[in-house]
């Protein structure tokens, strides 16, 4: 064996060594400081392209500490489901009680799912496979004992041939990745992922890791999306000021589904879907807003805000590529025209999902909004101030999109009295 080689496995057998090593001191630590434990929980995902998905086994360190899990199984996409301790099904749920100490949870999970016929947002052929997080690891209700938490490691075996997996999490070593969600006791592997034959390209932008990963042999430019990412990035810290450590953009051809998806941590978009439309706009920020973002509308039996989310996510696809100079004032206004003249004919803006024509409009309400913003407080603030207000809520209503202006401006806000939201 080559001395570096020898060297580079050295190194990533100690940063693994290390990463245990650390979880040990921790819980030993916080028990003798009597504060939560952390216990460790490892996903190993074996993909099967021959059966079209894929075996997963959960192994938790301490049952002591988790005592149960339950998922649903109500489409009956997990079969084989097999674990030591109690095990039971009911009306569609797999309910899971743990023994104390090591336990495991194993069973088969089909990967393919056609958002519309013949188009899929998850697939596993014979070269490669793309699916998300949820779509191998469902979510899960759990038990902890006061309050404890998990330490989540992801491990993939690969089929023969396959070159590597990417996921937007980082990598501790080889195919097995660091999984910690701050937000919850139980970090479950989420986002999108992709493995096999594929090409990837990276670069590093204020701190956040990009990725950029698709098949090999697909017609999927993953140097034109590096660049134009490297181009706008700037423009999306300054906007969004909290930016994720990682991001991987997935792509893929058909019979992948024809458009954008976000997830937590990563983005999937469409090998045809250009990098910014003919209109002006870019799917690829658009998608990247709702990731950055995290900002979803609340839903009523009366109302739904949907189109705050995707007005903000469509308004900042074209703002933040004028903003780096890469579109006209000019063409900023002629993009701003068009939008109205397509929404010409919507009458409320909080009326089911957001279609083209509702976000269309609500984007020319959200550019209204920030003039007046930007007006009354003699430019000190602008649109940017309230998003990142909603970026801490995540699910918001249109009181809070008013609360979060009046903070900035007072009240009497004359775009939020508009009739598009009675």
């Amino acid at each position: 064996m080559l001395p570096e080689i020898r060297n580079m496995l050295k190194r990533s057998r100690l940063a693994l060594l290390t990463t245990y090593i650390a979880l040990w001191l921790g819980v030993a630590l916080a028990a003798q400081a009597g504060e939560p434990e952390a216990y460790a929980v490892e996903f190993q995902v074996t993909l099967e392209p021959a059966r079209l998905g894929a075996s997963v086994t959960i192994t938790v360190d301490r049952g002591e500490l988790l005592k149960h899990i339950n998922f649903q199984n109500r489409n009956a996409s997990i079969s084989e489901i097999k674990a030591t301790g109690s095990l039971r099904e009911k009306d569609g749920r797999v309910f899971w009680d743990l023994p104390s100490g090591r336990s495991t949870l194993s069973y088969f999970v089909r990967i393919p799912h056609e958002r519309s016929p013949g188009k899929y947002d998850a697939i596993i052929n014979g070269d490669w496979a793309i699916f998300r997080g949820d779509d191998i690891v469902p979510a899960m209700q759990t038990g902890e004992a006061k309050g404890e938490y998990s330490v989540s490691t992801l491990a993939f075996v690969l089929p023969e041939g396959w070159s590597s997996v990417q996921t937007g999490w980082p990598r501790v070593q080889d195919n097995t990745f660091r999984i910690d969600n701050p937000e919850r006791l139980f970090d479950r592997p989420t986002g999108w992922m992709i493995a096999g034959k594929i090409g990837t390209r990276n670069t590093v932008r204020s701190g956040t890791s990009i990725t950029v990963a698709a098949p090999m042999g697909q017609n999927y430019q993953r140097m034109d999306a590096l660049v134009f990412l490297r181009f706008v990035w700037r423009e999306i810290d300054k906007a969004f000021v909290t930016t994720p450590e990682r991001l991987l953009v997935v792509g893929a051809a058909d019979p992948m589904w024809r458009g954008g998806l976000s997830a937590s941590n990563s983005l999937f978009l469409h090998a045809d879907r250009p990098l910014v439309s003919e209109n002006g706009t870019s799917s690829l920020v658009h998608e990247l807003t709702h990731m950055v973002t995290r900002i979803s509308g609340v839903e009523t039996a009366t109302s739904n805000d949907d189109w705050i989310a995707e007005g903000i996510a469509e308004f900042y696809s074209f703002e933040l590529l004028y903003r780096a100079h890469g579109i006209s004032k000019s063409r900023r206004s002629r993009i701003i025209r068009d939008l109205a003249r397509w929404g010409a004919d919507v009458e409320h803006l909080r009326q089911g999902r957001s279609s083209g024509a509702i976000t269309a409009r609500a984007v020319v309400l959200l550019d209204q909004l920030d003039q007046e913003i930007r007006q009354r407080s003699k430019d000190k603030y602008s649109i940017d101030d309230v998003t990142r207000q909603l970026m801490t809520l995540r699910k918001v209503s249109l009181a809070d999109l008013r609360e979060a202006t009046e903070k900035l401006i007072g009240d009497k806000i004359d775009t939020l009295d508009s009739p598009l939201l009675r």
